[in-house]
């Protein structure tokens, strides 16, 4: 016991020793860590700092390349949507353009102004006009009696006695339109002439037909075709104008002498004669522009050309295979060009078929012809109207002249008298 209370003794003796020191050294050591810690305190703090800072600068610049992007973005975006508006305006107007022209059919714009003009106002007649008027060539179907019997009508040449030229123009009609068999052909077999319908167009010279609708083939009348082109040239033409010179003056009296026109009757024969064809020429203008609307006319064969090329072609090409073979040598006549630009639309499946699906403005288009074409038939209306009007006036004339010239003849020869 001693000896530990020796031992605890001396340790406790030690520690006011050592106790100093050690605490010096705590308290160094102390400063050294807090100054380490704050040292790195300090140091975090300034990278932490800077880190932020960084931080704060990249967001900045993050956020501003963002709104730059963003920027970018909705001025690209306008961009692309205003290209797209102009885009979209040029195709709507490219495809308004489409519309516009999409049903136009260029084989058949100007077709209708194609040697129409021309072949409306160029006139072929039946007689050739008056006196002297130079009129068809001896046509071939027609025999060499009726050729000899129109010349004399058309006034290429001169008549003789009336009685000659009456049975020259019955011997001629009967081997030209008379069909043997029939009332007709007994009755020129019963007057010595032979029937043999050599132009192939029985009773051509006596059917109202022949100036309406073409001569017609059928014997009895039965069988009806209309024939609405003309060859002047040939048998249809001598036909025509064998019914003309009936209508006309199916008499002819005979032309005078050089001598016998040197004497007064001469002389007073003529005047009363010129009075007489001036008449009968304005009575008998309607016969002859109705001739003429039947003529064939060379002018429109390009126009027909055309017409074939267009959408209608199969359609065109198929009537004129009915009704006008021979229109690439001969041409159509203006009736027949009536009928055809009026049947290639409404009597036209194919043109129905097309009507359903045009368009608004191909509709319009296609309404705007066809008033122009209405038009142009409107005009020929009026042509034929201002006709009748004008043998009105000429058949009032007459009545007047029958009336009234009596009466003034003989006041007249009483005035002179005294």
């Amino acid at each position: 016991m001693l000896a530990l209370s020796a031992i605890a003794g001396a340790a406790h003796a030690q520690i006011p020793v050592t106790d100093g020191i050690l605490i010096a050294t705590v308290q160094q050591s102390t400063q050294q860590i807090t100054q380490t810690i704050q040292n790195g305190f300090r140091d975090q703090t300034e990278t932490l700092s800077d880190k932020i800072a960084d931080l704060k600068r990249g967001l900045a610049n993050a956020i501003s390349g963002a709104a730059e992007t963003t920027s970018k973005a909705s001025s690209g975006a306008a961009k692309v949507v205003a290209e797209s508006a102009q885009r979209t305006a040029s195709e709507q107007a490219t495809i308004r353009d489409e519309q516009r022209f999409s049903g136009i059919d260029p084989c058949n714009v100007l077709v209708s102004t194609i040697g129409t003009s021309e072949a409306s106002r160029g006139g072929v007649t039946a007689t050739g006009g008056g006196s002297g008027g130079g009129g068809p060539k001896p046509a071939p179907g027609g025999s060499a009696g009726m050729n000899d019997v129109l010349d004399v009508a058309e006034k290429r040449k001169a008549a003789g006695l009336p009685e000659v030229e009456a049975a020259k123009a019955a011997k001629a009609a009967c081997s030209t339109f008379a069909v043997n068999g029939g009332l007709r052909g007994s009755a020129c077999t019963d007057s010595g002439f032979s029937a043999s319908n050599s132009a192939g167009y029985p009773d051509a010279d006596i059917r109202a037909s022949t100036l309406f609708d073409g001569p017609q083939t059928d014997a009895d009348g039965t069988k009806f075709t209309r024939r609405l082109t003309v060859d002047m040239s040939g048998a249809e033409g001598t036909a025509l104008r064998a019914l003309m010179r009936n209508l006309d003056q199916p008499v002819q009296l005979q032309d005078l002498t050089k001598a016998q026109r040197a004497t007064d009757a001469g002389r007073q024969f003529m005047a009363l004669e010129n009075a007489f064809a001036a008449r009968m020429s304005v009575a008998k203008y309607p016969q002859e522009a109705q001739a003429n609307l039947l003529a064939a006319k060379p002018e429109l064969i390009e126009m027909v050309k055309q017409m074939l090329k267009s959408e209608d072609g199969p359609y065109v090409q198929k009537y004129l295979d009915k009704n006008a073979p021979n229109w690439s040598s001969k041409g159509i006549s203006m009736a027949e060009l009536i009928a055809l630009e009026t049947q290639r639309r409404y009597m036209n499946p194919d043109w129905q078929l097309r009507l359903l699906t045009m368009s608004d403005t191909d509709i319009a288009r296609e309404n705007v012809r066809m008033q122009a074409m209405n038009a142009w038939l409107q005009s020929l209306a009026l042509d034929r109207q201002i006709v009748a009007s004008v043998i009105e006036s000429n058949a009032a004339q007459a009545a007047i002249r029958s009336e009234m010239m009596p009466q003034l003849v003989a006041a007249n020869k009483r005035a002179v008298s005294r």
